[in-house]
């Protein structure tokens, strides 16, 4: 798991900043490797700031691609800091790789938007929901389960404290599968409703009569950083198994894009809101109808 601890943003700044100096310096991957006795996917993956890497070898590759001591030195302040246990190192025998090092970006990004079309994301789920969610999910890992509940109830702490901006379009469908039943349902609702009023939180439903949209394809992350010159978007694609990163900047571009046409066509947050309050009545009223 050391993918996900500490800092993913520094270590994906000094990855970066190797990859500039060693193209710079007009050396290859297989150069920087056998200074290291190691594989060239592993420099990838440091130049990617997938992984770590050791004051040792980074000092050996600063001397190979002869960078000057005063500029060695930051990087290597980066690189100790990159090392640091994370917030969710405690979790680590419940999450993917992949997760875990989202849930590291998550916590240092300014600004998050997500489409989802099947359940309430993470970030805004209740307890009971969290946990009927990941059962159906996980059904043969209830011990892991616990933990992953855990892991997904912990990383609300910036959102509540005001401190993430988060930008949701729910698809229909979510407000409206029973999930983990009618008393669960009614709760997720009812926080849902609470969350929204908040103005940090802007809540968008997408109803069934919008049609078409680009986001058929599944839910996806958009996190956005202070800095974006020096830590650009990064897009996440979660699914059973792991996760996926997009970091092109034509990626995230289309995710972007994409994104916005999700706010054009879902209703605004009022009519969200009162789309939301509806459904919330009618499962306190009425028998819930399967789909």
């Amino acid at each position: 798991m050391s993918t996900a601890q500490g800092s993913t943003l520094r270590r994906r700044r000094l990855g970066h900043e190797l990859r500039r100096l060693r193209e710079h310096a007009g050396r290859t991957h297989t150069e920087v490797a056998e200074t290291l006795d190691c594989s060239q996917a592993k420099i990838s993956k440091i130049e990617a700031g997938r992984v770590g890497i050791r004051t040792l070898e980074l000092k050996a590759v600063l001397d190979l691609l002869d960078v000057p001591e005063d500029e060695a030195e930051p990087l290597l302040a980066l690189a100790r800091e990159g090392r640091q246990r994370g917030v969710w190192h405690k979790y680590q025998d419940a999450l993917t790789t992949k997760f875990a090092s989202y849930l590291a970006l998550e916590n240092e990004a300014v600004e998050i938007r997500t489409y989802e079309g099947e359940v309430v994301p993470g970030l805004l789920q209740t307890e009971g929901y969290a946990n009927a969610i990941n059962n159906a999910t996980r059904p043969d890992h209830q011990i892991e389960v616990q933990r992953y509940t855990g892991a997904r109830m912990a990383r609300q702490g910036r959102l509540l404290g005001g401190e993430l901006r988060l930008w949701v379009v729910l698809n229909e469908a979510v407000i409206r599968r029973v999930t983990g039943g009618v008393e669960v349902m009614r709760e997720q609702l009812r926080h849902l409703l609470e969350l929204a009023h908040r103005s940090h939180v802007s809540l968008q439903v997408l109803p069934f009569a919008a049609g078409e949209h680009p986001a058929m394809t599944g839910p996806f992350v958009l996190a956005r950083f202070a800095n974006r010159e020096l830590d650009p978007d990064v897009v996440y694609l979660e699914n059973q198994t792991g996760g996926l990163f997009l970091e092109e900047a034509a990626e995230t571009r289309r995710y972007r894009e994409s994104f916005d046409t999700l706010m054009q066509a879902g209703l605004d947050t009022g009519r969200s809101a009162r789309l939301i309050g509806k459904v919330l009545h009618e499962l306190t009223t009425e028998a819930p109808v399967g789909f």
